[in-house]
């Protein structure tokens, strides 16, 4: 069978069901005997064709093409053109500021493009550094990069896995396999050859058509694959042996690997609307400029004055001081959030937490507490309940009275046929014997003394074939004579099977139907509320007749059941409240979980996640139009696979929510960087963490609801200043363009000057106050932005559109009063200039709330806004008072008389807006 080429690809052959074949034919695919290896000079043959085994390093992109890209805004494009026009006509105060602004702005949009370490190279540094492989019939530790298709791979527990390979041999081998596949335990590989398909399965993988064979690929996922071992897995038990089917991009990781490069990065909300809203403000000034054009063209002015007005206009026009306000008010957003937990990575998704109405969230170790609990203990005649949670110590066993008190002999087999053990009060070993062995100290057992009791003489390791684990130990019988008592325990069906009688309270009983019936009624039960089942017993024997080094296997018959226990990862105490915290804020919560669909179901309800419970395959499967109608009725996606998390999150975007996606493993980087807002878990693999936006430092489902809150508070803070800029451009559109056309002050109201102290020193100072604004009320009983909305919604177009002209004719009225009644342009100018700031003073009062009163004592409930309405009061006096400001702006020294003019636009604004207020609430539409 040929083997491919290309560095790009380097499965060994045509994309194979190696699962499905035996050892023999796949050491034959490859030309290899297992006991022998590749030679060395085939070996390097095929590392020369396909390529080292490692994924493909992310080109960091050079600094100055990173600062260069931040000039593809539309508002730094406008700025950059506004400047040139100011160096063509001599404007050189004016073109620096514009450029020194945008270089600013290019400085901070870097930075934040900076701060991500790429996933890609996050997985490439995962890349395992040695393998021992078996070459020329020697064994050889070689670099992870050196191994090719075909080579024999040793595998023992503490090494990794190198590549991709077909196990065909394996010794009590267990893989913890949870970063890729989302398993919460250990996994038990076997040489057995499987079936070609997952049965009963219909689902093609999406997205990866070129990778996997057959028009709709029923192959059973990397967590089915029992007999396959895949790059960068621990091994953590026992020993194996394996051919290696893939390496680099070909293997599943290389596969997660493609999906990330290939997962183009979300562009946020707030971006896309300033996007929108700088394209609407440069269409709306550059129809006035035309008009300035014209106008001034037909009454014979100058060029030269025509392009200072046009330069003014498009300083005006042009809301410098969002950028910088919108980035402070994230980055300060940002270390709230992070004293929350929520670390955030690129400030844009601070806002978009804020939009979130879909959260896909992890089950193990978000939702969960990722450590197996023991909660239940059956014997054949009592059943008991188990306190505490997770590996920690505190906690009791419970029984019903009447019943025994003791449970010693029930779980003792959990204790001597385990090799997890206590160190300093904390488990070492195997997560589910850690779980039992935690058990045995709640019941009052002293691990160590009891281990030393029973001196062990041979150990039948777990295997997945007979699904058990016994341990033969040095004891004595009831009457004292020496035996050698065979302790196991193992999954339930394994162990009961086996069993000949029970014990309990002392005495043995036969283990006839009645008692099989009702154990299995137990297994049934615990098994649909999630739990996994597993049973114990022993069985004395003469020590005469045992033979440590013998058949073991054939000694576990006849064996003395002792009990069942139930075993859970619990739900952390804290999300059950969280969950239904997003749930009440209009938040859709679906658990997605590498686990069985009947343990993600068990949870689900316990959390309170609504919904219908499917396998990630199925729901693959379904054509696009039902699984858009399906997926308002899906509250639990299991046994996914990462194309599945991907699918999911872009099935929800097609339903216009906006995505929030949790993770740790690296089958959850693709989703997470596929999703609106990515958020990976601080004990994550640094894949997910590259991957995500978001980190949460204590892994807590509780985190992201409290950054959700968060997010919603900045980005409503966000949109109250959004209405304030917006009232602002609109006022200097239409007073320039009412200046153009009714010829007032020659079609410049305000100078450059001016333009750029409302810009920085009114408009900033408001935008830092209404983005540090009190949280609204009921804000996260609202329901959320639906993806796309604009800001610029009807509502707001009409209170923006009329107050900023109302403002603008007062402002033009000002301008004219004082060259008709004071036969002064520049009072005039001063006066309009200084009712501009008072207006505006209304405004960010207004803009709080779109439908909420200004006047109540809650205005005032802010420091923020507080304080900028009395420097603002202060400076809109001293630009007219002050001999600095005349220089620096053009002013002229006001009267008391002149103050009580400019008051006049902004009372009447204050009525104007607080009428408007009060018809929306007539008519319903409160916020």
């Amino acid at each position: 069978m040929a083997v491919e080429t290309g560095a790009q690809d380097h499965r060994a052959v045509e994309p194979e069901r190696w699962y499905a074949r035996s050892p023999e034919e796949v050491a034959a695919a490859f030309g290899v005997d297992p006991a022998v290896g590749l030679s060395t000079a085939r070996a390097a043959e095929l590392l020369d064709q396909n390529g080292p085994n490692a994924l493909p390093a992310e080109e960091p992109e050079p600094g100055w093409r990173r600062f260069l890209a931040q000039y593809r805004s539309y508002m730094q494009i406008i700025l950059v053109v506004a400047a040139v026009v100011s160096l063509l006509i001599t404007e050189w105060g004016t073109a620096g500021i514009l450029l020194v602004l945008t270089v600013v702005n290019a400085v901070i949009g870097m930075r934040q493009a900076g701060k991500a370490e790429s996933a890609m190279n996050a997985l490439k540094s995962m890349m395992k550094a040695t393998a021992r492989v078996r070459r020329d019939g020697r064994e050889a530790e070689i670099p992870a990069e050196q191994v090719v298709v075909g080579d024999v791979v040793l595998l023992s527990a503490g090494s990794e896995v190198p590549a991709d390979g077909r196990i065909i041999a394996a010794s009590a081998l267990q893989i913890d396999e949870a970063a890729l596949t989302g398993e919460s335990a250990p996994v038990a590989k076997e040489a057995r050859t499987l079936p070609g398909e997952r049965p009963g399965a219909a689902a093609q993988r999406p997205g990866s058509a070129d990778q996997r064979p057959g028009p709709a690929d029923q192959r059973p996922g990397p967590a089915d694959q029992s007999n396959m071992a895949f790059m960068n897995t621990p091994v953590t038990h026992g020993s194996g042996i394996a051919i290696i089917t893939a390496t680099g991009t070909g293997t599943e990781l290389g596969t997660i690997s493609g999906m990330l490069s290939a997962t183009p990065q979300e562009v946020s909300p707030l971006t896309r609307e300033l996007d929108r809203l700088t394209l609407w403000i440069a269409g709306a000034a550059g129809l006035t400029m035309i008009a300035m054009f014209v106008l001034g063209r037909s009454r014979g002015e100058a060029w030269d004055v025509l392009f200072v007005s046009a330069v003014a206009l498009a300083i005006a026009a042009i809301p410098e001081a969002l950028p910088t306000v919108a980035q402070t008010i994230l980055s300060i957003g940002a270390v709230t959030l992070a004293r929350g937990h929520a670390i955030v990575k690129d400030l844009p998704s601070v806002e978009t937490l804020g939009f979130t109405s879909a959260l896909n969230s992890d089950k193990t170790g978000t939702l969960t507490m990722n450590q197996v609990t023991v909660v239940e203990v059956l014997t054949p005649t009592d059943r008991y309940t188990v306190s505490g949670s997770g590996y920690g110590l505190e906690g009791a066993v419970h029984h019903a009275a009447g019943s025994s008190d003791s449970i010693e002999q029930a779980v003792l087999p959990y204790l001597v046929a385990s090799d997890a053990t206590l160190v300093d009060g904390k488990v070492v070993g195997d997560p589910t014997e850690g779980a039992l062995i935690v058990l045995c100290h709640k019941a009052g057992l002293d691990i160590d003394a009891t281990r030393e009791r029973l001196p062990r003489l041979a150990t039948l390791p777990f295997d997945p074939t007979y699904k058990l684990m016994a341990t033969f130990n040095a004891a004595s019988d009831a009457a004292g004579r020496p035996v050698v008592r065979c302790f196991v325990k193992g999954a339930a069906p394994a162990v009961t099977a086996r069993a000949a009688t029970a014990f309990s309270d002392g005495m043995s009983f036969p283990w006839d139907a009645d008692l099989r019936e009702r154990a299995q009624a137990h297994e049934d039960r615990m098994a649909r509320q999630g739990k996994r089942v597993m049973a114990a017993a022993v069985r004395d024997l003469d020590p005469a007749a045992f033979d440590p080094s013998g058949d073991l296997l054939g000694y576990v018959t006849e064996l003395q059941m002792t009990s069942l226990v139930g075993m859970v990862d619990p739900p952390r105490d804290e999300s059950r409240a969280a969950v239904a915290a997003a749930q009440a804020a209009r938040i859709r919560v679906r658990m997605v979980t590498g686990d069985e669909v009947t343990t993600g179901a068990a949870i689900a309800e316990q959390l309170g996640i609504e919904g219908d419970a499917v396998l990630g395959a199925d729901f693959a499967a379904l054509p696009e139009p039902e699984r858009l109608a399906a997926i308002e009725h899906i509250g639990v996606l299991g046994r996914v696979a990462p194309e599945h998390k991907v699918l999911l999150a872009d099935t929800l975007k097609k339903k216009g929510d906006v995505v929030a996606m949790t993770g740790d493993g690296v089958n959850d980087a693709p989703a997470i960087k596929a999703a609106d807002v990515g958020i990976a878990m601080g004990s994550g693999t640094e894949v997910a963490k590259n991957a995500g936006q978001v980190i949460l430092s204590d892994d807590n489902f509780a985190s992201i609801v409290s950054a959700v809150e968060q997010g919603r508070k900045i980005y409503d803070n966000l949109t109250k200043y959004i209405r304030f800029v917006l009232v602002l451009l609109v006022v200097f559109v239409l007073t320039f363009l009412g200046a153009a056309l009714f010829n007032i002050a020659a079609g410049e109201p305000f100078t450059a000057a001016q333009v750029l102290w409302i810009h920085f020193f009114v408009n900033a100072a408001f935008g830092f106050a209404l983005g540090f604004d009190q949280e609204s009320p009921d804000l996260m009983g609202r329901k959320p932005r639906p993806r796309g909305e604009p800001v610029l919604t009807p509502g707001v177009m009409v209170t923006v559109g009329l107050a900023g002209l109302a403002i603008s004719i007062g402002l033009l009225c000002m301008i004219q009063l004082g060259r008709s009644l004071y036969d002064s342009l520049p009072i005039g100018n001063s006066i309009a200039f200084t009712s501009f700031a008072l207006c505006l003073i209304v405004a960010a009062l207004e803009c709080r709330s779109e439908t909420g009163t200004a006047l109540t004592t809650a205005s005032f409930d802010s420091k923020q806004m507080n304080r900028a309405l009395l420097i603002e009061v202060a400076l809109a006096i001293a630009v007219t008072q002050m001999d600095l400001f005349h220089r620096l702006l053009g002013t002229t020294e006001l009267a008391l008389r002149h103050f009580a003019w400019a008051l006049v636009p902004a009372v009447a604004l204050l009525l104007l807006w607080e009428l408007g207020k009060l018809v929306a609430r007539r008519g319903g539409h409160v916020r």
